[in-house]
């Protein structure tokens, strides 16, 4: 029975008060739509999705660096350089950009990049987002010729060593030949597993004689070194011309894949004028209920 008292008191007071409720809630109604027509700018917002995939062509040498450099993590890092953005965009004569417009995120087990930007206009966000997506492609490739320049050097450096090494082995070699006086050729011969049929002079085959095995050792030694060090040059040699082909022809487009061109849309993503209606019509309702029953607690303490 109190409770039924209670909620008539409830219901009554409400009553009395409807006209207060009513106006707040119309007060709420118009403040949201106010702010959300004419105070709140409309945002639009474009979005795009791009794949970055290393291993969708083979690089060969190269293959280490490019799974280095072509990851999601990478690409979204390089996406959200802030300073390289704001430079980037000052190049193009665009001073309106904000990095906090920008969103960007990496699909779960995937290889997939999915990036949103947010601007007043919608020509200015798909604008903007393919610029930044331009922009990170430039950094992508140009921070991997970098890397194969440098790659490229240490090759080029540790060839043009070995080809010092191997020169100096050579005129050792030639010199204990020279300073026994001994055919060369036939020295080659005597150390090598191919056997060649050599028509020897008398003076030639006199100095033959001259071979100790101290001699042939030091021959022997000599070409080992030499036949080491050719084998190392050639490796460096063809690492170096792969290294320096790969450069010359390098493009980042095979890993860096657009699958969403950045959007054009239609509509404007913010403000969301029936959600902001809608709360407006909740806090409008709440307000007018709060201040109805605080006039009903004022009074009945006024007559105590």
């Amino acid at each position: 029975m109190e409770e039924t008292i209670e909620l008539r008191e409830i219901i009554d007071i409400l009553l009395k008060g409807k006209w207060i409720i009513v106006i707040c809630t119309i007060i709420a109604l118009l403040f949201a739509g106010i702010v959300s027509w004419f105070v709140l700018e409309e945002q639009y917002e474009s979005k795009a999705v791009v794949q970055i995939s290393s291993g969708v062509q083979d690089a060969g040498i190269m293959s280490n660096y490019v799974a280095t450099e072509f990851t999601p993590t990478v690409y979204m890092q390089r996406l959200q350089n802030v300073e390289q953005s704001k430079n980037y965009f000052k190049a193009k004569d665009i001073n309106n950009f904000s990095s906090a417009n920008l969103t960007v995120s990496n699909q779960p087990n995937t290889d997939l990049v999915e990036i949103k930007y947010v601007a007043n206009n919608r020509e200015e966000a798909q604008k903007h987002l393919q610029l930044l997506m331009e922009k990170t492609k430039n950094e992508v490739s140009s921070s991997m010729k970098e890397t194969l320049n440098q790659l490229e050097q240490t090759y080029l450096k540790e060839s043009n060593s070995l080809s010092s090494e191997i020169e100096q082995l050579m005129s050792s070699y030639n010199n204990v030949i020279t300073k026994n006086n001994l055919p060369a050729v036939l020295i080659l011969q005597t150390i090598s597993s191919s056997q060649f049929v050599l028509n020897l002079s008398t003076e030639q085959s006199n100095a033959l004689s001259n071979v100790t095995g101290s001699i042939q050792n030091d021959l022997l030694q000599l070409k080992a070194q030499i036949d080491t060090k050719s084998e190392e040059y050639h490796s460096v040699l063809a690492k170096y011309q792969s290294v320096k082909t790969g450069l010359d022809s390098f493009k980042a487009d095979p890993f860096i894949r657009v699958i969403i061109d950045p959007t054009l849309t239609e509509f404007p993503t913010s403000p969301n004028k029936v959600l902001n209606l809608a709360i407006g019509l909740i806090i409008g309702l709440m307000m007018g209920i709060g201040l109805v029953f605080f006039r009903s607690y004022w009074k009945a303490s006024a007559t105590k």
